[in-house]
């Protein structure tokens, strides 16, 4: 096989998300319950105001089973992984826009506008890991400015700002356990030294 034409483009998880979201709608697949109630709900309101909705219907049938189960089971399964990710439901086209606008006024890489546009960072240290010689090319306070137009853009959920606590409340208390357990077992070593 031979390539014709290359392509040097990279697309951000959103860009591939919103893809595959319009696939779904174009061949009406439903992967839960309640999408195929909603589908079966706005096919009765075109029937309703439509005369010409039966070969509507059917043109839409057909390329629903043209397409092959494989493009519909990797569609189902690549959505639900990216549904799971929380960056991916906060993102959206006029936000992604303005995020792009703002990160092609710095001298980044391709590579590195993907990263940032794909894991949003929050903070200057995850930020420092995806851009290569951050500290070197930019200076703090771009680096903060950077940070807090993602965070302007796409505010944290404040369900998420909870689930951190929760997780620094946990590691605190496993340190504090492991200390306590340190503190246990330099006692007992004391206590077997007197003893003999």
């Amino acid at each position: 096989m031979q390539i014709l034409k290359e392509r040097d483009s990279f697309l951000s998880n959103f860009e591939v998300y919103d893809h595959l979201k319009h696939i779904k709608h174009k061949y009406n697949w439903t992967f839960s319950p309640e999408e195929e109630l909603a589908l079966q709900q706005e096919q009765q309101q075109h029937q309703q105001s439509d005369q010409h909705s039966k070969k509507h219907h059917q043109k839409q049938k057909n390329r629903f089973t043209a397409c092959g189960p494989e493009l519909e089971v990797v569609t189902r399964d690549v959505l639900q992984f990216m549904e799971n990710s929380a960056e991916i439901t906060q993102v959206d086209v006029d936000g992604f826009k303005q995020l792009m606008l703002f990160l092609n006024q710095f001298e980044l890489m391709k590579v590195e506008k993907l990263q940032i546009v794909n894991c949003l960072p929050r903070s200057l240290v995850v930020l420092y890991l995806l851009v290569e010689d951050c500290e070197e090319r930019f200076s703090v306070e771009v680096c903060e400015e950077i940070v807090g137009k993602i965070n302007e853009l796409f505010p944290k959920d404040d369900d998420e700002g909870e689930e951190d606590e929760e997780e620094e409340e946990e590691e605190e208390e496993a340190d504090a356990a492991g200390e306590e357990g340190d503190e246990i077992k330099q006692e007992e070593e004391l206590n077997d030294e007197v003893m003999e």
